[in-house]
């Protein structure tokens, strides 16, 4: 058994830092060819298929841009794929996780290099992640550090991280700590007593706030500039009118150029922009490469920028706020800490300090505190690592009847912490309950809606107590320990039926499922054109729905008719007799008012737990005159993002196709495709209900 070596890394969207101690001093890390920060950017290769990591996949990227990838930590659990090209297949594709192990892989092999590390000794590491980071971003973080084969000790918010390496002669104080790196804003109040034990009063923070964007700001700026000056369109490629290499080469050197004005700019009051050799366009220069040569002044960057600083000032606000909720006044913060590389921004500087009423600090460097708290961590980790504790980023919860979202632990709750709901059932005689976990989107904790929420995963009780709706009683239990491992554990309180699981990603994947609970209601049209045969098909299509398309443990279905008036056959449920029953029942008469069809339907599923909710509608003819389908149909869709498929059965030279099609368009949102299917004959519909919910579970 080897050394436990013990490390403390920021992981950052643009930069990644490692400390460590060495004859007790915390000391950086040093990364061959660019110093203290290893540039959190990879570089596939179309040709070997190898990837770089650091500096050198910046530059290899400057002339392929489209195989690098950067600002990965951005887009962790959030569910983004990166297509990276390559020239003798398919492309590789690589998720933000996948992105950071990359990272810090190459972070590993350099602390074994520095260190002359044995094979058997153990990297044991902090990690930081920003304080808004979700339950789901945390838990991808880990798994980061799980692939590059790094035993990650525990997790630590930036902002706090900061604070620990700023605490230098702050015993007896409060901290009110801002990190605005790459991707990310982020704060925290950190008091520290006498002793400097430090405990965390409130946090807050933007996943989508950062460095990322005065670059992009920038960039766009530049993008007007040089398209005006080279008479071409910037903003699109296939409106550029260049080839892809071109184009590619343009937009990926002013990317790198607006990056290097906001880092100059934070210095000095001027920057000149040089783009050598820009590229060659014909007819212009002569043929010869283009050169181009921008100034930009500190006071036109401060009125580029000036929306982002309007949204970091009301991010402060709000930061100030939840500093207030926890009992406290402004009046109490002995020091402010700036950390992060936006934080050099002279604007920034001045907005905190006057927000905030003092002088920031100076003794910490903005660009390695974070590491270094987390190295003063790593180092002391067996004696107060585990005994900090942060507070909850985020509310979590389960999602209950009517589509809501009923929290058990609420944001800003201090780990280790635990809280039990009780709940009970649907419908009578249920057998089992789905238990679907959810976290709170950031700025919508007090939005009802689950749908509005984060989808982590379900897993299902069974052998509950059979009663009637609302008898059995399940308690709901979570817990988190001091790591901040989060336990999910739900009782049925009459048969002790009980199941825990530990929530991760893996334990979801391997467990149980991570695909979105729909509730899904089938609107049968049942007008007199269905009278005989090809209502007996349509029957025979929704028995097969229920039986062999749609798992019931996972989502719940109801059924609607409608000819003349809408009938309910079936409420939206699990149970596969219910719906049996309902559909045995249908019968077929009267005119086609799919509009009224659509709104009883639609009025159905909002009242549904579930967080996706679709309408499968199934029609042979053209509604009745004066019929506003797809006036309801688009006003659903905005209203409550109920979707729509529609299935037409007949031949397209019936007026009901054409109507058909244009509900399926009206119900779809810009850029998606309308859900919209047919078929000749209604004994293809079992088939097409199988092909609908196919496409529909590739969506959620």
């Amino acid at each position: 058994m080897g050394n436990k070596i013990y490390v403390g890394i920021d992981l950052g969207t643009t930069n990644t830092l490692v400390s460590y101690y060495k004859k007790e001093k915390n000391t950086m890390l040093k990364f061959i060819g660019s110093g203290n920060v290893l540039p959190s950017v990879i570089y596939l290769d179309p040709d070997t298929k190898e990837i770089t990591v650091g500096a050198d996949a910046y530059r290899q990227g400057s002339l392929c841009p489209e195989n690098r990838i950067t600002s990965a930590k951005t887009y962790m659990g959030r569910g983004k794929i990166y297509e990276l090209p390559v020239n003798d297949g398919q492309p590789v594709n690589m998720t933000p996780t996948e992105v950071g192990a990359e990272v810090l892989k190459t972070v590993k092999k350099r602390i074994i290099k520095k260190l002359k590390l044995d094979e058997d000794d153990e990297i044991c590491a902090v990690i930081t992640v920003p304080a808004a980071f979700s339950g789901m971003q945390k838990e991808e973080t880990k798994r980061a550090a799980k692939l590059a084969g790094i035993n990650c000790l525990g997790l630590l918010p930036e902002p706090v991280a900061a604070a620990i390496a700023s605490v230098g002669d702050i015993a007896d104080s409060m901290v009110f700590v801002v990190d605005i790196g790459g991707g990310t804003y982020d704060t925290a109040v950190v008091s520290f007593d006498k002793s400097l034990n430090p405990k965390i009063v409130s946090q807050a923070g933007d996943r989508t706030l950062g460095g990322d964007d005065f670059d992009k700001i920038i960039y766009e700026y530049l993008l007007h500039k040089v398209g005006d000056d080279i008479g071409a369109d910037l903003f699109d490629e296939e409106n550029s009118e260049m080839s892809r290499e071109t184009y590619l080469t343009i937009t990926g050197t002013l990317r790198d150029r607006a990056r290097e004005a906001k880092e100059e700019l934070s210095r000095s009051n001027e920057y000149t922009m040089i783009c050598q050799d820009l590229c060659v366009i014909e007819g212009y220069n002569n043929d010869e490469p283009v050169t181009l040569r921008y100034k930009i002044t500190r006071d036109q960057f401060n009125n580029l920028s000036k929306g982002i600083y309007d949204r970091i000032e009301k991010r402060l606000d709000i930061s100030i706020r939840e500093f207030k909720k926890a009992g406290h006044d402004i009046s109490e913060i002995t020091h402010l800490v700036l950390v992060g590389g936006s934080c050099y921004i002279p604007a920034v500087i001045e907005l905190c300090e006057r927000k905030i009423g003092i002088r920031s600090s100076m003794q910490c460097d903005k660009t390695t505190a974070v590491a270094e708290g987390a190295g003063i961590m790593a180092d002391s980790w067996t004696t107060i690592g585990e005994k900090i504790g942060g507070l909850v980023a985020q509310s979590m919860g389960v999602s209950v009847a009517g589509g809501k979202l009923s929290k058990i632990i609420k944001k800003n709750t201090a780990y280790p912490c635990e809280n039990t709901e009780i709940y009970t059932t649907t419908y009578d005689n249920q057998e089992k309950v789905k238990i679907s976990v959810y976290f709170a989107s950031p700025d919508k904790e007090y939005c009802e809606n689950v749908s509005e929420h984060e989808y982590y995963g379900y897993f299902v009780l069974d052998n509950i107590q059979k009663a009637k709706k609302g008898e059995p009683e399940i308690a709901v239990k979570f817990s988190f320990d001091s790591s901040e491992q989060l336990t999910v554990t739900a009782k049925d309180l009459h048969t002790g039926s009980t199941k825990s699981l530990q929530v991760s990603r893996e334990a979801f994947d391997d467990d149980v499922s991570s695909c979105r609970p729909m509730a899904i209601d089938l609107l049968i049209d049942v007008s007199g054109s269905m009278r005989g045969t090809p209502l007996l098909q349509a029957k025979q299509a929704c028995m097969k729905m229920v039986d062999e398309i749609v798992d019931l443990n996972v989502h719940k279905m109801g059924i609607t008719a409608f000819s003349d008036n809408i009938i309910d056959i079936c409420s939206v449920t699990g149970n596969k007799d219910l719906l049996h029953r309902g559909i045995d029942n249908m019968t077929a008469y009267g005119g086609t008012s799919m509009m009224k069809g659509i709104e009883g339907s639609y009025n159905k599923l909002i009242e549904a737990e579930e967080s996706e909710k679709i309408i499968f509608l199934m029609t042979d003819g053209a509604p009745n005159m004066g019929d506003r389908s797809e006036a309801v149909a688009k006003r659903i869709r905005e209203e409550s993002n109920v979707k729509v498929t529609v299935i037409f059965i007949g031949s397209k030279g019936n007026r009901g196709y054409g109507i058909a099609h244009n509900v399926s368009v009206a119900n779809t949102l810009e850029g998606e495709k309308p859900l919209f299917y047919t078929a000749e004959d209604m004994s293809a519909l079992g088939e097409l209900f199988k092909e609908v919910y196919a496409d529909i579970t590739k969506t959620f």
